[in-house]
């Protein structure tokens, strides 16, 4: 049996659904908490003691993982593709070929109800969706039995997703394959779906976006909900439309038969100040047992910031710094070169600013963490927004991002060379 089941730590679960896609009789289900994160619920009396649930949980069993071979500096050479892309289109390089040899790519996309789930892709067409950082918590939903069944019949599969995710699919699998590619992106935690659909809602409201939710309803009642369709018709964390590679967030809407969009830089959005702060993570995520250099995954993903200290390279447009883990990465990646540009580089210097990639470490929760779920349902995501989830600089801030790229990258300059 599960340690969670025991005393319901929090701690203990990163909401993966291993425990629920194992179990032979259906004795486990997933349910949203209080702050609308998923945990597991045990029907004791279909439980048989199998200890399947225990083997496969990624908190108890971490996957065997080994220091990568190579890290390089990768941007993709299609334009269009590095526009959607986050940072230097590396998932795309990867999928498209996968998809090419005719296999399956398993990424996270926004349902109707800007929740992130994971999908299954098999034509490129659907890998569009999969660009782009979704800051929150994503549903496997019951992706790792349809990911075995592929396998199964030895459909080439690539697993993208966050290191508790592919570690939940590694352990539920129980063997490996050597028709699964898999990749992990460096995460800095997962908030809920409470905390990001307060935050549209009061988006909504303030562009008076016509949305179909009633007024006064609960905001945790709507997060259970499943007919949300939204008035904002599309949400991007990563866009790099107004100043290139960054933390630029951007929303869109129609509004008398044209339309609208809105964006904000970093610190200056209350939801990414959250964010970056951990501020709305889930528990487990403060004390991640997969940070570090020994890898499980075929490849690590994630934005080269700083990169232009050790190499020369356009980084408005994006660059990511990519791990090789294993043999059978090492030997795809060999058809891609001339797709992209690799740059070998050095693990250490990604990790000046991603120190997740080589070192261990546990995080304190937030004094305000447990404060801001109760308020965002006492009182609202504007009351929670103006308590907590503003930077002390943010008029400065407002003013540096409203300047012009060529005026804020001169100021840059001069101030490097004093």
């Amino acid at each position: 049996m599960l340690p969670y089941f025991r005393n319901k730590d929090e701690k203990l679960c990163c909401g993966c659904r291993a425990c629920e896609q194992i179990c032979p009789k259906q004795a486990i289900s997933m349910q949203s908490n209080r702050e609308a994160f998923l945990y597991p619920v045990l029907k004791e009396t279909l439980c048989v003691n199998c200890g399947l649930c225990e083997n496969v949980c990624p908190m108890i069993n971490r996957p065997e993982g080994k220091r990568f071979a190579a890290t390089y500096a990768v941007q993709h050479k299609d334009e269009d593709i590095l526009k959607l892309s986050s940072s230097g289109g590396v998932f795309r390089l990867l999928s498209d070929e996968v998809i090419r040899n005719g296999g399956y790519v398993v990424g996270c996309v926004w349902n109707e109800y800007y929740q992130p789930v994971l999908r299954i892709a098999n034509s490129l067409n659907e890998l569009i969706p999969m660009q782009g950082s979704k800051y929150l918590s994503s549903d496997t939903n019951s992706v790792y039995s349809q990911v075995k069944c592929l396998l199964e019949k030895c459909e080439m599969v690539f697993f993208t997703g966050t290191p508790c995710q592919c570690a939940g699919l590694l352990n539920f699998l129980r063997k490996p394959y050597s028709n699964l590619l898999t990749a992990d992106f460096l995460c800095h935690g997962v908030p809920s779906q409470l905390a990001f659909d307060s935050y549209l809602d009061d988006l909504e409201r303030k562009h008076r976006i016509a949305n179909p939710y009633s007024e006064g309803q609960p905001t945790h009642d709507l997060v259970k909900s499943k007919s949300k369709i939204r008035g904002i018709t599309s949400y991007q964390f990563r866009d790099k439309e107004k100043r290139g590679w960054g933390l630029v967030s951007s929303y869109t809407w129609m509004q008398g038969g044209k339309r609208k969009k809105h964006s904000a830089v970093g610190m200056t959005d209350p939801y990414d100040f959250g964010y970056l702060n951990g501020y709305f993570n889930r528990y487990s995520c403060y004390t991640c047992p997969f940070k570090g250099e020994k890898r499980f995954t075929d490849f690590t993903f994630c934005d080269y910031w700083g990169v232009e200290r050790y190499h020369e390279l356009e980084t408005r447009k994006g660059v990511s710094a990519v791990t090789i883990n294993s043999k059978r990465g090492e030997d795809f990646v060999t058809q891609l070169k001339d797709k992209a540009l690799w740059k070998l580089t050095n693990a250490a210097y990604v990790a000046v600013d991603n120190p997740s990639l080589l070192y261990e470490s546990s995080e304190g929760i937030p004094t305000i963490r447990s404060s801001i779920y109760e308020m965002i349902q006492r009182k609202g995501w504007k009351w929670v927004q103006r308590k907590y989830l503003y930077p002390k600089n943010r008029l400065i801030k407002l003013i540096w991002y409203g300047l012009p790229i060529s005026v804020t990258d001169g100021i840059k300059k001069i101030t490097r060379r004093g």
